[in-house]
C-alpha cells in the first residue's frame, strides 16, 4: 500500500498528442474499442474520436485511448488546481511525473461519465 498522496501502478496512455495516466487497478479490463460502445479520451481535447484500445470500467464503461503503457513505479500525486477539477467533471485527481513528462491523473469512471455527457451535448 502506497502512502497517501502516492500512486503505483498506473497506465500511461495517449489520446492524440494529450497524455492521460489511469490507476491500474481501475481497469478492470483493456480490449478492443471495436464492436463496443467507448467515450473516446480525444473527445476531451475536441480531436475527432478514434481509439485503437479500451479501458473498461468495473461497471463496463470504456474510455478509448490511442496508445497504453503500465507503469509499476511509485510517484508522488502533486494537487490539481480546483478550477481543473471542475472543467473535468470531477474526473482529475492530480498530476504526476514520469518518464520526465507531467501527466494528469483522472479517475477512469469518472472520466468515462465525463466524455460520455460531452459526447450527448455535441
Amino acid at each position: 500500500m502506497e502512502p497517501p498522496g502516492h500512486v503505483r501502478g498506473m497506465l500511461l496512455c495517449h489520446a492524440g498528442a494529450h497524455r492521460l495516466a489511469f490507476r491500474a487497478h481501475e481497469v478492470a479490463s483493456i480490449t478492443s474499442p471495436v464492436g463496443r460502445t467507448v467515450a473516446c479520451a480525444r473527445r476531451a481535447f475536441h480531436v475527432p474520436d478514434g481509439a485503437s484500445r479500451a479501458l473498461v470500467t468495473a461497471s463496463g464503461g470504456a474510455v478509448g485511448v490511442d496508445t497504453l503503457e503500465i507503469d509499476a513505479e511509485p510517484h508522488p500525486v502533486l494537487p490539481a488546481p480546483p478550477v481543473a477539477v471542475r472543467a473535468s467533471g470531477g474526473s482529475l485527481q492530480g498530476f504526476v511525473v514520469a518518464r520526465g513528462e507531467l501527466w494528469p491523473l483522472l479517475g477512469l469512471a469518472d472520466f468515462e461519465r465525463f466524455l460520455r455527457e460531452r459526447g450527448e451535448g455535441a
